[in-house]
């Protein structure tokens, strides 16, 4: 069952991680704008931690399983939404200071590009 319910949060995910990270690449001076953006809107900022944490906690309930198989990638992708989101909410400067870093874009693009490929290869396989 719970290989049924993160096959499903695979699908999602995988397309959704492989065109963010895809686009984050491609439009690099556009995704610069849009964290300059988001550090002067606290209010933007909070909704999206609230946002990670949310999903994050979705994919732990329904798919929480440490074995080493495909699953884990939807396992690890919860942990990391659900810890993103509690550092936004908690610490926000923190990761406010880790995103205005501009040499860091490009790694911020090639790690979504990158789980949204593994995501696809855990469906086909």
């Amino acid at each position: 069952m719970e290989s049924q319910i993160a096959a499903h949060w695979a699908q999602v995910f995988a397309p959704f991680l492989f065109l963010v990270g895809l686009s984050m690449l491609l439009y690099r001076d556009n995704f610069v704008k849009i964290m300059a953006s988001l550090k002067s809107s606290p209010a933007c900022f909070y909704m999206l931690g609230l946002l990670n944490l949310l999903i994050g906690l979705i994919l732990i309930t329904q798919c929480n399983v440490w074995e080493m198989n495909k699953i884990i990638l939807i396992t690890l992708l919860g942990w990391f939404l659900t810890l993103r989101g509690v550092v936004s909410l908690f610490c926000p400067g923190l990761l406010m200071k880790f995103l205005g870093k501009g040499k860091l874009t490009k790694l911020l693009g090639i790690i979504p590009l990158a789980w949204g490929i593994l995501l696809y290869w855990a469906i086909l396989a």
